[in-house]
């Protein structure tokens, strides 16, 4: 991700980001995960499960590691 929003990567006038690989429900997943990365990682305590369904596994693991998170 921070490979992407690089200088020379985005074009600030723009204001966009696409993503031609990656469907909008799995970057909906992605966006989801990161949101519950950042409000649990300061976390003593058990964290809750992230429930990831198995039909879109490989995919997002495919979209991870597109964006390199």
């Amino acid at each position: 991700m921070n490979s992407l929003l690089s200088a020379g990567q985005f074009t600030e006038s723009k204001g966009e980001i696409t993503f031609p690989d990656i469907s909008a429900p799995i970057l909906e997943k992605v966006s989801q995960y990161m949101y519950y990365k950042t409000q649990y990682s300061d976390s003593t305590s058990r964290l809750p499960e992230f429930n990831i369904e198995p039909e879109i596994a490989m995919e997002l693991l495919m979209a991870a590691n597109y964006l390199d998170c």
